[in-house]
């Protein structure tokens, strides 16, 4: 017998800039939707008086060419809880149809690369001659991907994704030893407001589906203040936690984003949340 302690709970809180800072990180199919190119960081630790606990770090790019009609995008993602360690990198390719001028676009995407998870037998507690551990580090890199769609207006985006399609090829019971993500779902409005400090409001709704869990529904807001200078975040997550964030963007090229979540309800008796800084530069390409 051994355990993984903290790692059945690390997907039901996913990455915080997935909501708006970094949507790229939920869709490959919104990589490369404005004339800029991307470059996004964050580190994420949870539960930081539990020993073992989940540690999440991710790097992206996007970046559309020309023709806007074509966004690539690359993203390496690290995460540890407990004894388990995920690794992955994968390519993007977008195609954005314009469906009039420049305001209404229907997106898809689709990204590709290879996905490492092994246990760390440092951290083991236990059989470490069990054959489920010695099975768990003898695999192989293995192929994994993710695919998404979008619809896009001024206003309004609505949008949808399947990560890790390789589940659906292959289901691989060794593997499901972490909560991931089955699909993603979200519809969101933009407010413009005219004179004031407040710029622009973003209400969203959030459907996720993850791995052995129920369903899970996020909603909230993003409120732009001081010509986007300043963002403050509320979302409400139905595994009953919260997440605030506070960020500031420097001459629309450097942003740095400040997040907390709180426990969701099965862990509050146990530690504190969960901190994240996000980080993102654009510019234009040269």
């Amino acid at each position: 017998m051994w355990f993984v302690a903290p790692a059945a709970y690390s997907q039901l809180n996913p990455m915080g800039s997935i909501y708006y800072q970094n949507q790229f990180l939920a869709n490959p199919a919104l990589a490369g939707i404005d004339t800029m190119v991307n470059l996004n960081g964050a580190f994420k630790t949870q539960w930081m008086s539990i020993n073992g606990a989940p540690k999440i770090q991710y790097v992206t790019a996007d970046l559309s060419l020309k023709n806007r009609k074509v966004g690539l995008g690359f993203l390496f993602y690290n995460e540890s809880a407990g004894v388990i360690n995920r690794t992955r990198a994968t390519l993007s390719y977008a195609y954005h149809l314009k469906l009039n001028k420049d305001s209404s676009f229907v997106d898809f995407g689709l990204s590709a690369g290879l996905m490492n998870e092994w246990i760390d037998l440092g951290k083991a507690i236990g059989d470490l001659g069990d054959e489920v551990v010695g099975s768990f580090n003898d695999r192989r890199l293995y192929l994994d991907g993710d695919f998404g769609v979008a619809f896009r207006s001024k206003k309004i985006t609505v949008q949808a994704s399947l990560p890790n399609l390789k589940r659906f090829l292959k289901r691989d019971v060794v593997r499901n030893v972490v909560d991931r993500s089955l699909y993603f779902a979200a519809a969101s409005y933009k407010i413009k407001i005219k004179g004031g400090a407040l710029n622009l409001v973003e209400p969203k709704v959030v459907y996720r589906g993850v791995e052995n869990y129920k369903g899970i529904l996020d909603a909230g807001a993003n409120l732009l203040f001081l010509q986007d200078k300043l963002s403050l975040t509320g979302i409400y997550h139905s595994t009953n936690n919260v997440t605030f964030g506070a960020g500031v963007n420097y001459k629309n090229k450097l942003s740095i984003l400040l997040q907390y979540t709180t426990n969701t309800s099965a862990m509050q008796n146990y530690s504190n949340g969960e901190f994240e800084l996000g980080l993102r530069y654009r510019f234009k390409k040269l």
